[in-house]
């Protein structure tokens, strides 16, 4: 759902790209473990970080039996275990990356395109959580931002009021629009992630009559949300600001136009201290609002799409 300004993909979000920014010998293992909770399973970390299944495991199994790690089973954040000294690991290696003037910084699906094309940012896959997890995944070093829109909070006030969190600086960064586009006619069924991850989400299009269908967990990537949607003749909120223009049709989709208007907020959580305050933050923080200025300055081009009409 994330989309690049460059060549139309086929894919909703871009692939992780990783950058030429390479993490120290010393901290490599670190390096895969992150990857391995922020993708959710070692097939994908694998995927990540063009490395075999089975690199993937021997490290985590190394670090997991020298840091004396416990997995946490169902855990939201960090189920492969944390503790003060991975916790100071962590804190070592962003501070290695922004000594080399890198920020990991990571969003959900429906908003990747807004890092795609800013430099210095070490992107990692695109996922929903729930605003309170981003929070926690910045506070443990294993990101060094996030970018968190007002729907991944559990209250309405959420689009008014920014989130805090203790040790977290929040950077507003403007309002975007969502539209449903749909891969059938009428009112469809709205594809969206967890409640959990989404709630106001949930609630809006809940309160609109508006049935919901989930996507599964573990299908995060844009090709799982777009077959779904088209398999499944779904609907799904999409932010038309950040397609490129025609996207919708050139996929067999449609603008639900009679469908109720879906505003958010979004925001920027970084942690308090050398990463806020260091020149390169601030350099990115006035590049990432320039973007979005130029997104209110442009408007919504992919209102040009053919509308549906509820039956």
């Amino acid at each position: 759902m994330a989309f690049s300004t460059g060549a139309v993909s086929t894919e909703l979000p871009p692939r992780y790209r990783p950058s030429a920014y390479a993490p120290p010998d010393a901290l490599e293992a670190v390096h895969i473990l992150d990857l391995l909770e922020l993708t959710g399973s070692q097939i994908k970390a694998g995927q990540a970080l063009a490395l075999h299944q089975s690199t993937v495991c021997r490290s985590v199994k190394m670090l997991s039996e020298q840091f004396r790690l416990q997995s946490q089973r169902g855990a939201r954040v960090c189920r492969y275990g944390s503790n003060d000294s991975l916790h100071y690991l962590r804190l070592s290696y962003r501070a290695h990356r922004l000594m080399e003037g890198q920020l990991r910084v990571a969003t959900d699906p429906l908003h990747q395109s807004l890092l795609s094309e800013i430099g210095n940012v070490q992107t990692v896959p695109a996922r929903f959580r729930a605003a309170e997890d981003w929070a926690q995944l910045v506070a443990l070093g294993l990101i060094d931002g996030a970018i968190v829109p007002s729907y991944a909070q559990g209250t309405p006030e959420a689009l008014e009021s920014p989130p805090h969190w203790a040790g977290l600086v929040t950077v507003p960064l403007g309002r975007l629009d969502l539209q449903l586009v749909s891969a059938a006619r009428g009112q469809p069924r709205v594809l969206l992630p967890k409640r959990c991850q989404a709630p106001q989400l949930h609630q809006m299009l809940e309160w609109h009559g508006y049935e919901v269908e989930v996507q599964p967990a573990a299908c995060q990537e844009g090709s799982a949300w777009l077959k779904r949607l088209r398999d499944r003749q779904l609907a799904m909120p999409l932010c038309l600001d950040l397609l490129e223009p025609g996207w919708v049709g050139r996929h067999g989709l449609e603008l639900l136009r009679e469908a109720p208007p879906l505003g958010e907020q979004l925001w920027l959580l970084l942690p308090e201290g050398p990463v806020y305050q260091s020149d390169w933050a601030q350099s990115w923080i006035g590049r990432l609002r320039s973007r979005m200025a130029g997104i209110a300055c442009q408007g919504r081009g992919g209102l040009q799409e053919k509308p549906i009409s509820r039956l």
